[in-house]
């Protein structure tokens, strides 16, 4: 399963009861995770796993409640370069399990050494990112985009790492090279909502109300590479209308 809840803090707020169950519920089932991938090596069971258990009862136990606007028409057996704006940790599990489709995550190089976390990540295909190496970034973008044609979805927060304030910081390019090399179509998502559940401030989760919109997929079939800037913007501009909305 994805990376554990690490809470950040700015107050005396202590870890409360939904918080510690989120963390001992997601290492109970990276552990499960583990044992699917090695039964299952093409990793379906994994991807089931994700989507219909974790995902739904990570939002339950953290007593949130969701509400998805999805425009018609979007032929969701096609695969996406998921764009959203990144507002805390259960922004993963919101998307696994309200978005009608299968999602991988591009992840920190640096969260697959996590243990028991980071193993089932790389045994479930999660694609690590080095940050710190321009090249290294390029090479599994590089071999992101490969995969991705195929399926299933990967979703890339673009501001590249969660809000401070709830705002939305400007996108970075790494997500709209990937569509572009891989020649699918962006997705942009707006998460609203979940800021006030579970800031990077904050130990403790509260429950709340959340809105996933999603907008309407952009086409990248013909760009080129020169195209990115001009993808980048389009995309956070939707992403903006979204929130905005």
């Amino acid at each position: 399963m994805p990376a554990p809840l690490a809470f950040g803090r700015h107050n005396a707020s202590m870890p409360n009861l939904r918080s510690i169950s989120l963390v001992l519920y997601t290492l109970l089932l990276a552990l499960v995770a583990q044992v699917c991938v090695l039964l299952d090596p093409t990793r379906k069971v994994y991807g089931l796993l994700a989507r219909f258990v974790w995902a739904p009862m990570m939002l339950r136990l953290a007593g949130v409640k969701v509400r998805t606007t999805l425009p018609a028409g979007i032929d969701w057996s096609r695969p996406f370069v998921v764009c959203s704006n990144h507002q805390s940790q259960l922004d993963i599990p919101l998307l696994l399990a309200c978005l009608p489709t299968g999602l991988r995550f591009l992840a920190k190089r640096s969260l697959f050494f996590i243990p028991v976390f980071g193993w089932s990540m790389f045994l479930a295909g999660f694609v690590p990112v080095d940050r710190a190496s321009h090249k290294r970034t390029r090479e599994s973008i590089g071999r992101a985009a490969k995969s991705i044609r195929k399926g299933p979805s990967v979703v890339v927060f673009p501001e590249g790492t969660r809000t401070h304030d709830g705002t939305m910081t400007p996108f970075k390019s790494g997500a709209f090279v990937l569509a572009l090399r891989a020649q699918v179509p962006v997705l942009p998502v707006a998460i609203v909502g979940m800021f006030d559940i579970v800031p990077r401030t904050r130990l403790g989760v509260h429950p709340g109300n959340v809105e996933l919109r999603v907008g309407t997929p952009i086409e990248t079939v013909g760009l080129s590479a020169a195209s990115r800037d001009e993808l980048r913007n389009q995309t956070q501009a939707a992403v903006r209308a979204l929130l905005e909305r």
